[in-house]
């Protein structure tokens, strides 16, 4: 992996990984502990919490096509080791707040769940986040109310945050 050549995605987007692509890995012990390694490393960034996610669902039985995968995976931490969860905050930063929902309904082939994820972003800083996996097909439907309320103003300090509240 010394040499391994920059890419700018982690995963990509066709095909979707199944549990019968490719042929079984003779001995899956090194590809269960690079990917449980994954899961620590997915908490400090984000922006490969899916396709960890992803290639965890085929630890019982992972084949070269999920080693592939893992090792993409590796390809894109190496040259993005400066990335990472950061909060920033300067006094030209707008407090925004903006919240993102996508859905892939029935998106799994082998079983046909659907995934679902959101993001929520404070100014720049990414606040929340996560993808979850439904095991029932449902309508999809959608309502969120958010209220900054900026009572007293809003200042940073380690003893005052903002106050995000939801409304139904």
């Amino acid at each position: 992996m010394d040499a391994a050549k920059p890419i700018s995605s982690p995963m990509v987007v066709h095909p979707k990984l199944t549990r019968h692509d490719g042929s079984p890995l003779a001995d899956p012990t090194e590809y269960r502990s690079i990917v449980g390694t994954l899961q620590y490393v997915a908490i400090t960034h984000p922006d490969i919490s899916f396709v960890v996610s992803k290639v965890s669902q085929f630890l019982q039985a992972p084949t070269d096509d999920h080693w592939a995968a893992m090792k993409r995976i590796l390809r894109y931490l190496k040259h993005t080791i400066m990335h990472g969860l950061n909060l920033s905050w300067t006094s030209s930063t707008s407090l925004t707040l903006h919240a993102f929902f996508d859905a892939d309904w029935a998106g799994y082939p082998d079983d046909r769940r659907s995934i679902e994820g959101f993001a929520i972003y404070l100014g720049p800083n990414l606040i929340l986040g996560a993808p979850t996996n439904k095991q029932q097909l449902h309508v999809p439907t959608l309502s969120l109310n958010f209220v900054l309320v900026p009572h007293p103003p809003l200042t940073f300090s380690p003893s005052l945050s903002p106050v995000i509240t939801s409304a139904s």
